[in-house]
């Protein structure tokens, strides 16, 4: 139990401070992430027509209230047309603003590196690599962060129109990030040695 807990903590560091390489170090998420031109213009736009905080979508999906059902089809048709026409996107909008390394964000986003890696852990250790070999333990990790980013950053490219390139960066990051996790906690967590009978 003590060897989990220890490797569950070992691999959430690994985790976290390979986030801060690829995000603030290494070239990786930098094509993929691009300004907006004439920004201050668009700024002002959003702050006049997004109120609170949230996920915006456009076009927007029409209401469906208390309208005839000829209405509604009328609706879903300009809908679908505008959706095939483009432009179509998502923003993520806050109106306040934030100090970007906000020490508490740092500190949940260690949290959340951290749970990841005790859940990995605990699966590892439930799993037949836990008895196998230190790559077996390894790539086992690496599968874990394989399986994260088909459902995560796959379903993101397929279901919101996340770009290629965006979708790429997402799974190299998240791919990497799972197999240098996986090299400190196979060194840590593994199967105890059996006992030779005398």
């Amino acid at each position: 139990m003590k060897n989990i807990i220890i490797g569950g903590v070992v691999g959430g560091i690994i985790l976290f401070f390979w986030g801060w390489m690829a995000w603030a170090v290494l070239p990786l998420h930098k094509a993929s992430l691009r300004p907006i031109e004439n920004e201050e213009r668009v700024v002002e736009v959003l702050s006049t027509n997004l109120g609170v905080r949230g996920v915006y979508i456009y076009p927007g999906m029409p209401v469906e209230g208390d309208v005839s059902a000829e209405e509604q089809h009328s609706a879903r048709e300009e809908w679908t047309k505008k959706f095939q026409h483009g432009p179509i996107g998502m923003i993520i909008y806050d109106p306040r603003g934030s100090d970007p390394l906000m020490a508490s964000q740092m500190m949940s986003g260690f949290v959340i590196d951290l749970v990841s890696a005790l859940l990995a852990v605990w699966l590892l250790s439930r799993s037949t690599a836990f008895s196998a070999s230190f790559i077996s333990r390894v790539a086992y990790c690496g599968v874990l962060g394989i399986l994260i980013s088909v459902f995560s950053h796959l379903s993101n490219w397929n279901w919101l129109g996340f770009p290629p390139d965006y979708t790429t960066a997402m799974f190299t990051d998240t791919v990497i990030g799972w197999l240098l996790a996986g090299l400190g906690i196979a060194a840590i967590v593994k199967a105890p040695a059996a006992k030779v009978a005398a």
